[in-house]
């Protein structure tokens, strides 16, 4: 049996996927909820079997659904890249200004800025590397337009693009006292990845002292990196010679850090391109 497949009921599948519901597919791709639930019924009836599934967590794929899926999510993003083929260069002309944590200087997202500036060469992107908060403080003022920020569970605003666990973490050369204060590399009084870490520490009741303090994660990094003490980073970004430091300190557990994506101005030239580009990139790791 020959069966035919279009690529909006494709689209509105993956959407429902990650709303996971049909409410927030419908609102994602700005069309009633009975006319996503009437395409994937469509798709459902083209393929022969039960895609989808109401879970207490909401909807989930079933294991046909789970099997389309990724030829799905392939549709979807070919959709869109061909979409961007007719936007004009006239369109598109102009300023796009990103704000990029000074954590994740170091990782791919240049590459994926520098993609993205091949590909929209009419676009005048201005890149600002800073902190989070510095960040959130230019978006505020729109001086920015979209920005990738770093927060904790109670100061999340914006998309959620992933979850980067933190870690105590020291030099591989580091030779670290078995009793006596601990000597910590720490960010400065702004940051709250510093006080998380004297918390822990003093909960573990270890004896500690400022060993170093930077308000840069270069400089908290390379401190690190170089064996001055223990500090904390975030798992994605850690520089070579780092490791976790040993169960023996049984220091508590730090919560992790969420990477949120903040649009402010969408109609700023390639925002929307862009936007994507790193909803892609944190998805699928592209």
């Amino acid at each position: 049996m020959s069966v035919h497949l279009r690529g909006d009921w494709l689209v509105a599948f993956v959407a429902v996927v990650e709303a996971r519901s049909f409410t927030g597919a419908a609102q994602r791709m700005h069309r009633t909820q009975s006319a996503v639930s009437m395409q994937i019924q469509q798709l459902e009836f083209a393929t022969g079997a039960t895609l989808l599934s109401r879970e207490r967590g909401g909807v989930v794929p079933t294991e046909a659904g789970e099997r389309l899926l990724p030829h799905a999510r392939r549709m979807a993003e070919a959709m869109r890249d061909a979409t961007q083929l007719f936007e004009t260069a006239e369109a598109s002309a102009g300023p796009l200004r990103i704000g990029l944590p000074e954590e994740y200087s170091g990782t791919e997202l240049p590459e994926l800025l520098s993609r993205f500036q091949r590909s929209q060469p009419h676009v005048e992107l201005f890149v600002q590397c800073a902190s989070s908060e510095r960040l959130d403080t230019a978006l505020d003022s729109g001086t920015l337009d979209l920005g990738i920020l770093v927060a904790d569970a109670e100061h999340k605003s914006g998309e959620a693009l992933g979850y980067d666990p933190t870690w105590w973490v020291m030099s591989e050369t580091l030779d670290l006292p078995p009793a006596g204060p601990l000597p910590l590399v720490l960010f400065d009084q702004a940051c709250w990845w510093r006080q998380w870490a004297l918390d822990q520490v003093n909960v573990a009741g270890r004896e500690w002292r400022i060993a170093y303090s930077s308000d840069s994660i270069a400089g908290v990094a390379a401190a690190i990196q170089a064996g001055l003490g223990i500090g904390v980073l975030g798992r994605s970004t850690l520089p070579a010679g780092v490791q976790r430091v040993p169960d023996w300190l049984h220091l508590p557990s730090l919560p992790g850090s969420h990477l949120m994506l903040r649009q402010v101005n969408p109609d700023a030239p390639g925002a929307s391109a862009m936007v994507r580009l790193i909803q892609r990139h944190f998805r699928f790791g592209e």
